[in-house]
């Protein structure tokens, strides 16, 4: 609930990418049996794809074998760190949109050394 809360507020904010900030990209939908929760929107294509197509050919559902999982290739300590886990077990079976989110408070916290090879060569950093 707390990286719902933290996207809602703006607080995980990523937009030198050119991508919407997160409070655009969410919109509230009503329940029967509690508070109005944010809806994932699909992001608009962006650096997270470019970011993907260079980790993981751009497979949002690939698991490596090597312990990275998801188009960005997270591994489970970074899934878990940054709230993965309330989407699903593992990156490669959360939605793309769900694995963005997680990937912008990873990116957030630790910046784009995430992801050492492919942002270099993007020119992220």
């Amino acid at each position: 609930m707390a990286l719902v809360l933290a996207i809602a507020l703006g607080v995980v904010v990523v937009q030198s990418d050119g991508s919407l900030p997160p409070s655009e990209q969410t919109e509230v939908i009503e329940q029967t049996d509690g508070p109005a929760i944010p809806e994932l929107v699909e992001p608009p294509y962006g650096v997270w794809d470019a970011l993907a197509q260079c980790e993981s050919n751009g497979r949002w559902n690939v698991n490596s074998g090597n312990g990275y999982f998801g188009g960005v290739q997270m591994d489970m300590t970074f899934w878990r760190r940054h709230g993965g886990l309330a989407f699903a077990p593992r990156p490669d079976l959360a939605s793309r949109a769900q694995q963005i989110q997680i990937a912008r408070v990873g990116l957030a916290v630790q910046g784009w050394a995430a992801w050492p090879w492919c942002s270099r060569h993007l020119g992220l950093r």
